[in-house]
């Protein structure tokens, strides 16, 4: 039997749950930030390539590392649209944006053009010259506590949840 999309589909989602638990078991070991941002990034990505391969199919996308920027807010309106039947406003979806773009580039193959070093897997040479370890680095640019990411976890954990149903 050959494995359809939508088999390759739910196994994206059922990761992208075990990453999101994974996560939530670094925050409760009190682990770095560089830990549960990488749980966080890998849980994005499969979300996104589950939803782009219920569109594309997974031969379009199994490579694909690049989508979760552009994915991750049609998933959010998908999500909004089906929890609560109106349009998200125009802030949320900015804060969606900027927060995917965050948890995009802390995936080492993400370095927006070679503008970006900062990573949750690697260390890196900073514009000073000195070696960062993404252990002891604060990734100042996204705030994993903050309310829209928590938002935007349960939005990945439910957009999961439906596609595994």
């Amino acid at each position: 039997m050959t494995a359809t999309d939508a088999d390759w589909a739910r196994a994206y989602a059922k990761q992208a749950l075990s990453d999101l638990r994974a996560r939530e078991a670094l925050i409760a070991a009190n682990v770095e930030k560089c830990h549960r941002l990488h749980f966080l990034q890998m849980a994005a990505e499969k979300i996104c390539k589950a939803s782009l391969v219920k569109t594309h199919g997974h031969d379009q996308v199994r490579r694909t590392h690049a989508c979760v920027q552009k994915q991750l807010p049609n998933i959010a309106r998908e999500v909004f649209s089906k929890n609560k039947g109106t349009k998200t406003q125009n802030w949320q979806m900015n804060s969606i944006r900027r927060f995917a773009r965050e948890i995009e580039l802390v995936a080492p193959a993400c370095d927006a053009a070679d503008t970006r070093e900062d990573n949750s897997e690697y260390p890196w040479l900073d514009a000073q010259g000195t070696v960062q370890t993404p252990c002891e680095y604060s990734f100042p640019d996204i705030n994993d506590g903050d309310k829209m990411i928590v938002q935007l976890i349960r939005l990945i954990r439910s957009a999961a949840e439906d596609i595994v149903r």
